[in-house]
């Protein structure tokens, strides 16, 4: 087995599929890790970054990753992310991680801390019914 069978999957659709990879590289929560056809199985959970792909032919292929899980098993390893873009080159992808990706965790932070303060301020108003 000289190859990988590698597949990027969106909620909504598949973002990029290839049976002829010889590397990944990918970050997780414990740093960047590589990945090559004989590698034990694997499982990962993916952070912000960019997912580095090489093909058996060289050719490199650059994808901006959103939060996600990573599995290897056997000669397939399947990613599933909430956000994929292709990129021609690993520093412009950077800076779309920073700003894209990094910006919609900011504003989930937001929302949760919104969220949070509905629901204390309505726990409150059931509390103080219930006190009438």
């Amino acid at each position: 087995m000289n190859s990988i069978s590698l597949g990027i999957y969106l909620p909504t659709r598949i973002c990029w599929q290839a049976d002829t990879v010889r590397k990944v590289i990918a970050e997780g929560l414990e740093g960047y890790f590589t990945l090559l056809p004989r590698h034990v199985d694997y499982i990962a959970v993916l952070v912000p970054g960019v997912l580095t792909v090489v093909d058996n032919a060289g050719q490199t292929f650059y994808f901006a990753v959103d939060h996600g899980s990573l599995v290897k098993q056997g000669g397939k390893v399947n990613i599933s992310t909430r956000n994929c873009i292709e990129g021609k080159d690993f520093r412009s992808l950077v800076n779309i991680v920073a700003t894209e990706f990094y910006q919609l965790d900011d504003l989930e932070k937001k929302a949760r801390t919104a969220l949070a303060g509905l629901e204390h301020s309505m726990l409150r108003r059931f509390a103080e019914l219930k006190k009438r």
